[in-house]
């Protein structure tokens, strides 16, 4: 029905307060098709056996709901303004509609008149879990094909502006659930556009965007395609119609991928969940493309330095909504966060200042004590509403759905080793059609995926993150026209780990201050538009405490909680007796001592028949030629160990590659010496049974189990991916090295490590946090010297950096390693079979990747 139309239909029985909400709240969201579901001046029996009415200014009627709007007057119903006897029959007014099945919903003069947009968010939030409403809202034509809601409309007027002004990129920042993907096809329909390149960084999200482009541009289903490992879609392959192509981040940053198109090959690309182009995988891709335009969508725009990100888009964020002000408005359910005391004491589970160890993790948090009491908040809150768990691990993972399964529930986890996660009808896709009522995961529906229907959140693993827990939130909290999710419903299973005060920051919550306490339910509470959050007491308790500990450790208010954190850690593995870290003992590490001291060996091995005779001999050489670096005894030779020059020192006894070394000593060969040492130095391990294998103070772990990663290689990849996002002096400090660098203990960690040096760098507070740090490591690790030896590295007491000639040969290499490590391919030390490792890599003469190769 037309507004015209209605209002000659109705417009005498409408008072000017009422016309005002029509034409000013209600028509403005829900049109002319909403008119036909709302009725003015409707009456209701009051059932008190009066035979008398209750007259209910609009009922909104769809196929599952009844709405009754009333626009109190000024004089809204409460004590202080109407009479006692008044006030009565107004709430038993209410009470009848409940028990009538509406849902009443009051709006004021004040907000009507006064605040209109105001009254439009509040209107949004009471009545858009109806699907049919819902769907109006959200503008889904009748034959269910999208068209822009009202914030992508105006996401599409500024695109308009921004391409006016000559941009060829552009960052688009909204929050998970209000259509960023529906965006991006609006945007390529309405700037024409032929060639397009869709990128994300899951498969499984290419099909969603695929199947987003198909409901709108269904001319064009012929012309979709797919760019992954498994399925490529190009000219080359004969398939010249395909001019919508959906490629995964993974096979573009492959060069034999990416160089099949032309940098200019494309009109539109659309780069998904954008806050990780700071990465060099999307670096790689995003310095390749040259498009008319390039767009980048993301929900999480903080999650790196805006400005990392933000340079790949000519420093052009043209529109930004977060999660609270997209609750607020009504573009998200409602969310209902509940914060309870977890039973678990995270005391003594070992922590880096950035996140707990998974292990540690897995022991604590599997336990039955816990179990029961999930499963007993779960059963008398949840019931069956379809769920996401977020667990800190796959094993945790399947233990939870199995817990679950046990209970009743229809559970499933869904991880990267589930052999089926991506095949057509996948794990994630029997979950969203609800076959699985809870599905438990680990970091896999952090991002992108699309499942409207989940009204419930279990979070039960520590928040170590204010963005991840976003991106979570985000999951559950999408508009479902499919359904009447009136709200999100979220468990944080809260305990005293040290990260917890980011929740607070990530519900919007700047102090604690703004927390109300529930005397009578001993809760705290915070509710603001459209999101109530709830903390039981212990839980504050536990944010007052850390919030308070948190700055006794350093007077410095200058430095964040989290770096405070990490000081810690390093505070803690780097006093006497913690081991875990890059260290090759205190014994003399000098190339040149060694050198002389094995060739005397060697040219003299007969006379060592005693271990005696050996010792004696090294500490009276030595002191003759390097008085001031003697070496005591063969107890010192442990750095010619470790690079493999001999083998035992008891008998002594050397290896091949210190036959090739000693003869390029006494032929002067000092480039293929220099050659050598570096050759053997790439081949270093940490740890093999030169060092002691278990932590002789604690005993707790093997630490050969601890460490899986070759440290030269290692700080390669760390330079070259600083290289990749902008850092292009190609240089590490001894300062990243001993407070970062040093801490890792697999390739695994490269990343991670990355962004901390990035954060680092890029702190206002840099020389304060430099500060902080080094009063807290207290490493005596040699190792930074033995990095002089390195033959590409320009070396000095402050700082390492690979030299411009070896730049590419480095990052070469380091491809290659990188790719024998993706193929499983590298050799680590096995205590079971140490010799695999020693006679195919450390006594061999070659570089690390040859050997392997062979």
């Amino acid at each position: 029905m037309k507004l015209t139309e209605y209002l000659e239909k109705y417009g005498k029985i409408m008072g000017f307060l009422e016309k005002s909400f029509l034409k000013n709240i209600y028509y403005e969201d829900y049109g002319e098709r909403g008119l036909d579901l709302i009725v003015p001046e409707v009456s209701i029996d009051r059932n008190d056996h009066t035979n008398r009415k209750w007259r209910i200014d609009f009922v909104i009627t769809t196929k599952k709901n009844k709405f009754a709007i009333e626009t109190d007057g000024f004089n809204y119903h409460s004590p202080g303004k109407v009479s006692r006897q008044r006030w009565n029959e107004l709430n038993e007014k209410d009470n009848e509609l409940i028990r009538q099945k509406f849902y009443s919903i009051h709006l004021t003069r004040d907000q009507i008149i006064d605040e209109p947009q105001e009254a439009i968010f509040q209107l949004r939030r009471s009545i858009n879990f109806d699907p049919q409403l819902c769907a109006l809202f959200q503008n889904w034509n009748n034959d269910n094909r999208p068209t822009p809601h009202k914030v992508q409309v105006l996401v599409l007027e500024k695109l308009k502006e921004t391409r006016k002004e000559k941009k060829t990129r552009g960052l688009v920042a909204l929050a998970t659930g209000l259509g960023k993907t529906l965006l991006s096809i609006f945007d390529v329909l309405q700037t024409n556009s032929r060639r397009i390149l869709f990128i994300v960084h899951q498969d499984y999200i290419l099909r969603q965007a695929k199947n987003s482009f198909e409901k709108v541009m269904p001319n064009r289903i012929k012309e979709m395609g797919f760019f992954t490992g498994k399925e490529k879609f190009t000219k080359d392959a004969g398939k010249e119609n395909i001019n919508i192509i959906f490629s995964s981040i993974q096979t573009l940053t492959l060069s034999k991928n990416l160089n099949q198109f032309q940098s200019e090959e494309f009109d539109y690309i659309v780069m998904d969940e954008s806050h990780h182009t700071a990465a060099p995988s999307y670096t790689k891709v995003m310095e390749y493309f040259a498009p008319k335009f390039f767009l980048g969508l993301t929900a999480t725009p903080e999650r790196m330095d805006k400005k990392d990100v933000l340079k790949f888009y000519e420093d052009n964020l043209v529109f930004q909504m977060d999660q609270s002000e997209a609750i607020k408005q009504g573009y998200l359910s409602k969310l209902n966060y509940k914060g309870m005391i977890d039973n678990v004491d995270y005391t003594n589970i070992s922590y880096n200042g950035f996140r707990y160890d998974v292990k540690d993790l897995n022991k604590s948090l599997m336990i039955n004590k816990r179990d029961k009491a999930i499963l007993k908040k779960y059963s008398e809150l949840v019931k069956n509403k379809k769920t996401i768990g977020f667990c800190v691990s796959i094993e945790h993972a399947d233990y939870c759905a199995k817990i679950f399964k046990e209970a009743g529930y229809k559970s499933i986890s869904i991880h990267s080793e589930n052999k089926d996660v991506f095949k057509d009808k996948s794990l994630i896709e029997r979950f969203d059609h609800g076959e699985y009522q809870i599905a438990f995961v680990v970091d896999m529906l952090n991002e992108g995926i699309d499942i409207p229907d989940v009204e419930c959140i279990l979070m039960l693993r520590p928040t170590e993150s204010k963005t991840i827990l976003t991106q979570q939130l985000g999951r559950g909290l999408r508009l479902s026209p499919k359904t009447s999710k009136k709200e999100l419903l979220v468990l944080d299973f809260i305990g005293n780990y040290k990260s917890s005060p980011q929740i607070l920051e990530s519900l919007g919550i700047s102090n604690l201050t703004e927390l109300k306490f529930d005397k009578e339910k001993e809760i705290y509470y915070y509710d603001n538009d459209g999101r109530r959050v709830e903390f039981d007491e212990e839980v504050v308790d536990i944010f007052k405490y850390l919030k308070s500990t948190s700055t006794k450790q350093v007077d410095e208010k200058l430095i964040s909680d989290k770096w405070k954190n990490y000081g810690s850690f390093v505070k803690e593995n780097t006093k006497i007796g913690a081991n875990l870290f890059w260290s090759i003992g205190k014994k003399n590490n000098n190339i040149l001592v060694h050198s002389y001291i094995l060739e005397k060996i060697y040219l003299n091995l007969s006379n060592f028949k005693t271990s005696k005779k050996l010792d004696d001999f090294i500490k009276t050489e030595t002191k003759k030629k390097f008085p001031t670096k003697t070496m005591e005894g063969n107890r010192a030779l442990f750095f010619s160990k470790i690079l493999g020059f001999i083998k035992d020192t008891n008998p002594i006894s050397f290896s091949e590659v210190f036959n090739v070394f000693l003869d390029a000593l006494n032929k002067k060969k000092s480039n293929l010496v220099s050659d050598i040492i570096t050759e053997q130095l790439e081949k270093f391990i940490f740890w093999n049974d030169n060092f002691s294998l278990t932590d002789r103070h604690s005993g707790r772990r093997k630490v050969n189990e601890v460490f899986k990663i070759y440290p030269i290689f290692f700080i390669n990849q760390i330079i070259i991916n600083l290289n990749k996002i902008g850092f292009t002096n190609n240089q590490i400090s001894k300062f990243e090295l001993e407070n970062f660098i040093f801490f890792a203990n697999n390739h695994d960690d490269l990343n991670q490590i990355t962004e901390r040096i990035v954060e680092y760098r890029n702190s206002d507070q840099r020389y304060e946090l430099e500060k902080f740090l080094k009063k807290n490591n207290r490493m005596d690790s040699r190792f930074y010297s033995t990095l002089q030896n390195i033959n590409y590295y320009n070396f000095s007491t402050k700082n390492i950096s690979i030299k411009n000639d070896y730049f590419e040969e480095i990052k070469k290499k380091n491809t290659e390693f990188s790719n024998l490590l993706a193929d499983n391919k590298i050799i680590f030390f096995d205590e079971k079979n140490p010799n695999v490792y020693k006679n195919k890599i450390l006594y061999k003469k070659g570089s690390f990747v040859d050997l392997v190769k062979l």
